[in-house]
């Protein structure tokens, strides 16, 4: 169904527009859909995901409860990275960076409301923008928003934008934008398009059923890429608080498998490796170091050293030590 192309230039593939995966790009969302959800301040996650053409791999931070910053390198099989020349056999590579705010914080009664940028100052080839709002009810969260650049593609709804000013209603062609440069005068402009989706949790079982209506539209902006459904059904198991994997039924005919890896640095929530050796110190030897801490500091580099962590500085204090690796 699909095969490899090479491409003149880098710049002859650009116009066309790639379509952004939420949930393997490495934000909170359903899958295609991204949504207002956000993981816990001081937590880090690192996702993989794959589904030919694409796979992904991204890592993203909660630095603040309010906001998520995420690292992602893509990779499309489908397509050279340039002429066959110079480039041989290697696939496209993307590198991009995305943020996402949250602007309100859910209640009884309003549904939490995050504004996301994606591929902020990359090739253009992911870039999106989108307003998300998500309610949880009982064991649902409905989500309803509108996204710009590959989340618009649907163009299914007019760019509320172009009222207060006419720039908005051109967007430029992915690729055209100099990577590595921020292009704020593109954002939230050209095609625009209602976004949503419902996930259901079933906690008892560790499972989160998704479904989408994908507004990427694929198949029109895409080279070799076949769309046979706009909806996307998915699933997330739960194999701890700080793994889970998911797969994806997308486009209709094709699979997505991903996983994740999560941990909260506040709560300290990814169990640790025990220390190689731990033995208890007598009482004579406890006296020992009292009166000598260098018996301590000897120790202490040793047994890091062990694991291959190496001091710049100690200081032994009485029921503390500061540590500098």
């Amino acid at each position: 169904m699909f095969c490899n192309k090479s491409y003149a230039s880098i710049e002859e593939y650009y116009p066309y527009q790639v379509s952004p995966n939420s949930s393997n790009y490495g934000n909170t969302g359903i899958m295609e859909i991204p949504n207002a959800r956000f993981m816990e301040e001081a937590s880090l996650r690192l996702n993989f995901s794959s589904s030919y053409p694409y796979e992904y791999t991204s890592l993203t931070a909660t630095p603040f409860s309010w906001m998520e910053a995420t690292y992602r390198y893509t990779e499309l099989k489908n397509v050279l990275y340039g002429p066959a020349i110079y480039s041989g056999n290697q696939s496209l590579k993307d590198k991009g960076f995305d943020l996402k705010f949250r602007l309100i914080r859910e209640g009884a009664y309003i549904p939490s409301i995050a504004l996301g940028l994606r591929d902020l100052a990359g090739t253009g080839l992911f870039s999106s923008e989108y307003i998300v709002a998500t309610k949880n009810i009982s064991n649902f969260d409905l989500s309803l928003g509108m996204g710009w650049g590959g989340l618009g593609m649907a163009n299914n709804i007019s760019n509320p934008f172009v009222s207060l000013h006419e720039s908005f209603k051109i967007r430029e062609d992915a690729g055209k934008v100099e990577a590595g440069l921020f292009n704020p005068k593109e954002w939230f402009s050209g095609k625009t398009a209602l976004i949503g989706g419902i996930e259901y949790d079933l906690k008892k079982h560790g499972l989160r059923l998704k479904l989408e209506y994908d507004t990427t539209n694929q198949d029109e902006v895409t080279p070799d890429i076949s769309v046979r459904s706009r909806l996307n059904f998915g699933a997330s198991y739960f194999l701890s608080d700080s793994f889970n994997v998911s797969a994806a039924f997308e486009r209709g005919d094709q699979f997505r498998v991903s996983f994740n890896l999560k941990g909260n640095f506040l709560r300290d929530t990814i169990k640790k490796p025990k220390p190689k050796n731990v033995l208890k110190l007598n009482r004579k030897q406890l006296e020992r170091y009292k009166e000598d801490s260098n018996i301590f500091y000897r120790s202490l580099n040793r047994s890091l050293r062990d694991e291959s962590i190496y001091i710049q500085a100690a200081d032994l204090k009485e029921n503390e030590v500061d540590i500098a690796v």
